[in-house]
């Protein structure tokens, strides 16, 4: 189902891509109850979900990462190959670390779990509309009991501010929340942020958060939402 009607620049636009009916219908109530949300279009398929995406360029699409066609995953990669705006969520029934890890390191924005409560999710599709990335609180509690060791030559080569960027990142805040924690500029955060990829070897905000989750950089305190920036 699509909705092709216009839109507030400042409504949250989400696609929802599930191939079970009922499902769909009561994500969308869900949604639809939030100010500032709207559901525009509902697919079942892999195909689906891409043809949409192009032709409405929703903020968010709300993945499930099984589907008639093909894995959820191939929507979050060609969404991001093919350069759209679109952040992508998934939604699943799986807590298995194969899954997440595929669909964080395709582009995914988040992974919930379909246990999720109600409120959790809808901070969610608030969270990534802002740039935020969401792991569910179970998964960021396994991901922390992998028992990696850092590397010696990273934690050797990362500033104390660097350090603090990480752990802000890890908090929840966006760059500019940041920037007014250390009294620093954006741009300076910015900096920061960039000096953490490189000597990490990491390509992404997300890459961040999970490296200093399995490295124990951050110890999460509860099994609740996990909200990162």
């Amino acid at each position: 189902m699509g909705n092709d009607a216009a839109v507030s620049d400042a409504t949250i636009t989400v696609v929802i891509v599930d191939d079970h009916a009922i499902l769909r219908e009561g994500t969308r109530q869900l949604l639809e109850r939030e100010d500032g949300i709207k559901v525009v279009g509902e697919v079942s398929t892999v195909a689906e979900a891409v043809a949409m995406a192009h032709r409405l360029i929703p903020a968010i699409m709300v993945v499930d990462v099984e589907l008639p066609d093909g894995s959820g995953v191939s929507v979050v990669r060609e969404i991001v190959e093919a350069g759209l705006p679109v952040r992508c969520l998934m939604l699943s029934a799986h807590d298995d670390y194969v899954y997440f890890s595929e669909a964080l390191a395709a582009g995914a924005a988040g992974y919930l779990l379909k246990t999720v409560s109600a409120d959790e999710f809808t901070n969610a599709i608030r969270t990534v509309s802002l740039g935020g990335v969401v792991i569910d609180g179970m998964l960021s509690h396994r991901l922390a009991g992998r028992r990696h060791q850092p590397e010696e030559r990273h934690g050797a080569t990362l500033t104390s501010r660097e350090f603090d960027v990480i752990r802000a990142l890890v908090r929840g805040f966006s760059n500019k929340e940041i920037a007014n924690e250390l009294c620093v500029s954006v741009r300076t955060v910015e900096s920061y942020m960039s000096a953490v990829l490189a000597k990490l070897g990491l390509r992404s905000r997300t890459e961040v958060t999970l490296y200093a989750i399995e490295h124990h950089l951050v110890s999460p305190s509860s099994a609740k939402l996990e909200r990162y920036s």
